[in-house]
């Protein structure tokens, strides 16, 4: 993760566990975690995806280092929130077999089923 803060990482841990088992506190977790570092991509692309699922556009991502993991991670994201399923379960797959352990795109499937409605996301 492209966090130096340890208070941002478990918040958007912490965040994440809530997102995939619908908890409605996971949007104070992550809006924690952007809070702790404003600077960190992941907790910004999962906020996104609460947006999203709320019928609110996906948020434009803040610039700056990151990991080609984190890359590749908000381009699922970004491709499946746009309605490109297909790429995006091709993205996902690929990403996965890196970062088995990403439980955000593990589930993201499920989440955008919960969407109301697929939106471009802004670039």
């Amino acid at each position: 993760m492209s966090t130096d803060s340890a208070e941002a990482a478990e918040r958007y841990r912490e965040g994440i566990a809530a997102l995939v088992s619908g908890a409605p506190h996971s949007g104070r977790l992550l809006g924690a975690a952007v809070i702790a570092d404003d600077h960190f991509v992941l907790a910004h692309v999962a906020r996104g995806v609460i947006d999203v699922m709320q019928g609110r556009p996906f948020p434009v991502l803040p610039t700056g280092a990151t990991t080609r993991g984190e890359r590749q991670h908000t381009e699922v994201v970004r491709t499946m929130l746009a309605g490109d399923r297909h790429h995006g379960a091709d993205l996902r797959r690929e990403h996965l077999l890196e970062f088995p352990g990403d439980l955000l795109i593990v589930c993201l499937p499920m989440l955008v089923d919960r969407a109301p409605a697929s939106q471009e996301p802004s670039r």
